[in-house]
């Protein structure tokens, strides 16, 4: 992960503090010569791992104690005694979604036929559920439809519309659309037309945060160019069952998805789904029978999607 601070106290001291690059690495320089180096002298240091809200650590290491010894002769004068050991945080999970019936309604979430949670909710009530990885159903008003829980939180979008059937769809991962790493993603490319979307490899960009982290399969992606609105669209109507979907930068952290659906040039269906630039969010709308989706983001930050799955009809 990119941009995860690391912080190195001594003595309960902060001496530095640094973020995580693109491949994991927070680095610090050690030398016995260079006054400002943050490890310049032998002793005990403490490297602890900064968690980002809403996740938590599952390798139980967030604090490492170290010894730093003196060895003349070596490129910084120094060295550990016993090397750092990665850091595992994984993000909390839920499903997250928001009643659309114009009447008063229930909704239940079950497991293996078993109730996990249950809400009675009025047009436009949003419910979140802490949940761990599995599949589950999600009962609105009596009509089931399935929710897979796996690697990311999910948002489910609307409750109480119709839905595609089942999750059995072609997945897009966007790995063969930039052969020189950033790319116009074609008209006819995975079958659909697209239009301000770019496809592009994740490292592409110097110092990309949601770039990288958004990434959910191979190393390209998806994204709004110039964070301006794109669209995916088709002659013949298509299914929207998932798509994973992350904020490209820091700075908009918490950020909003617009997704706008459309049967010909009839409006059905808005949603809006909330982003982070530390993880994706499993989008899992599997809306039937559209035409066009108009993707934009409510204040025009750059938007990172992947492993778009989707339904076409020659």
């Amino acid at each position: 992960m990119v941009n995860i601070a690391v912080s190195l106290p001594q003595n309960r001291t902060p001496v530095a503090a640094n973020r995580t690059n693109l491949n994991g690495f927070a680095n610090f320089q050690a030398s016995t010569t260079l006054e400002k180096s943050p490890l310049s002298s032998a002793g005990n240091y403490e490297f602890s791992t900064l968690i980002p809200r809403g996740w938590r650590v599952i390798t139980g290491n967030q604090t490492q104690q170290r010894e730093l010894i003196a060895i003349v002769g070596s490129p910084a004068g120094l060295g550990l005694v016993k090397m750092l050991t990665p850091v595992g945080i994984t993000r909390n999970k839920f499903i997250r979604g928001t009643y659309l019936g114009e009447m008063d309604g229930h909704i239940e979430l079950q497991q293996n036929g078993k109730p996990v949670a249950t809400a009675d909710v009025t047009e436009n009530d949003q419910f979140i559920w802490s949940v761990k990885r599995g599949e589950y159903t999600l009962i609105t008003n009596g009509e089931p439809r399935p929710v897979v829980v796996g690697d990311y939180p999910v948002d489910i979008g609307l409750a109480g519309v119709p839905v595609a059937d089942g999750l059995n769809g072609r997945k897009i991962d966007f790995e063969t659309g930039a052969p020189t790493g950033l790319n116009k993603a074609p008209n006819g490319y995975a079958g659909l037309n697209w239009f301000n979307l770019n496809i592009m490899r994740s490292d592409h960009t110097p110092g990309s945060i949601g770039y990288a982290n958004g990434t959910t399969s191979g190393n390209h992606i998806l994204y709004t160019s110039s964070g301006h609105p794109g669209r995916i669209y088709a002659d013949n109507p298509f299914s929207l069952l998932t798509v994973n979907l992350s904020a490209a930068w820091p700075g908009s952290e918490g950020e909003e998805a617009i997704f706008n659906y459309y049967r010909d040039d009839v409006l059905v269906l808005t949603d809006t789904i909330g982003l982070s630039a530390y993880s994706p969010i499993s989008y899992q709308p599997m809306i039937e029978g559209i035409t066009r989706v108009e993707i934009s983001t409510k204040h025009y930050w750059q938007m990172v999607i992947d492993d778009l799955v989707v339904i076409t009809n020659p």
